[in-house]
């Protein structure tokens, strides 16, 4: 499994979605703060341990 964030609109709006080997997607998390706020919120869900792509 990875997460795969992508920009909605500007920099600062972020989504990120769990990708499955499988390649299913489900959105996972999304902010307005920046990329630090996301990687806090995802860190918040035990998740860290999987690669983030920023594409």
């Amino acid at each position: 499994m990875k997460i795969e964030v992508f920009e909605n609109g500007s920099k600062s709006k972020l989504i990120a979605f769990l990708v499955k080997e499988n390649g299913e997607k489900s959105k996972l998390v999304s902010t307005d703060k920046g990329r630090d706020d996301l990687l806090n919120k995802i860190d918040d869900m035990n998740l860290s341990h999987l690669p983030v792509e920023f594409m």
